[in-house]
């Protein structure tokens, strides 16, 4: 029977029709939705506004609006509105860099559990930026920003068990941990993982998958990865011959992302030149 399929459809079709009639004409911007909700004290919408202005979502880029709608939601208590507005900061693109500021800032997104804070704080304490120099409180904080799910503070962690430096060393465990930040896209992570197969550090001796996770920091831009994978392939024994080709594309894209050691390589070219040192995970 076609005829109730018919007025259905019919009727179905007059109440779309109603309904598009009854709908304003121009829906609301995005950037003007959540101006409203911010006005009206919902910090989440104040960080969303704040991401929309730094990138220019909707309009021009706007990194003076977007730092005063961060620091709104972040003093809110929103612990990624403060994480973004460190990193903001961090940047230097709106103003001279407070590292006492920053670093209040990835305390509390930190203790709000924004992991990528945690292990940007970690960094800080790791290399005394900003503050005094504790490897112990980076390797804690490093813990903290891994156990939420963060690859790079997994890596800070993983180099720390490694060297034994803030924490007792466990080359098991930095294996496990390298191997942990490699999967979730650290580009370092990758490098460490395959230094560690390429020693036989705590893990089976394993050439062939360092040279594969060398390759993989490397195009993920770690420089060390870069500098490790020239090395490997100017020697040859590992890939079954020399392969200057591959050398000097990896010294290239070492070179490409700041490494001068890799730039001078490359101008000054010589078979019978040692290789660029490779350092270890740090």
């Amino acid at each position: 029977m076609l005829v109730p399929f018919v007025v259905g459809l019919t009727l179905g079709a007059s109440a779309v029709a109603a309904l598009g009639w009854l709908r304003p004409a121009r829906e609301k911007s995005i950037d003007a939705a959540l101006s409203v909700r911010c006005e009206k004290g919902e910090l989440l919408a104040c960080r969303q506004l704040g991401l929309s202005r730094m990138v220019g979502l909707e309009a021009p880029s706007d990194l003076k609006a977007a730092r005063e709608l961060l620091e709104r939601a972040c003093n809110g208590n929103d612990a990624a509105a403060c994480g973004q507005l460190a990193r903001l900061m961090e940047s230097g693109q709106v103003g001279a860099v407070d590292g006492a500021k920053l670093t209040q800032l990835f305390e509390r997104a930190c203790e709000g559990g924004e992991a990528e804070a945690c292990a940007s704080l970690g960094k800080r304490y790791d290399k005394g930026r900003g503050v005094a120099k504790d490897q112990a409180k980076a390797a804690q904080l490093f813990q903290k920003g891994c156990d939420l799910g963060n690859p790079a503070a997994c890596g800070g962690l993983a180099i720390a068990k490694f060297i034994g430096i803030g924490t007792a060393q466990d080359l098991e465990l930095a294996v496990s941990l390298f191997q942990k930040a490699c999967d979730g896209g650290d580009a370092d992570g990758c490098h460490g993982h395959g230094r560690m197969l390429l020693g036989g550090r705590g893990v089976a001796k394993d050439e062939a998958r360092a040279l594969e996770l060398f390759e993989r920091a490397c195009g993920a831009g770690s420089v060390m990865g870069c500098r490790a994978l020239a090395l490997l392939v100017e020697d040859g024994k590992v890939t079954g011959g020399a392969d200057p080709a591959r050398a000097r594309r990896a010294h290239e894209r070492a070179c490409a992302i700041g490494d001068q050691p890799s730039c001078d390589r490359l101008e000054r070219p010589s078979p019978t030149r040692a290789p660029v040192e490779t350092p270890e995970p740090h």
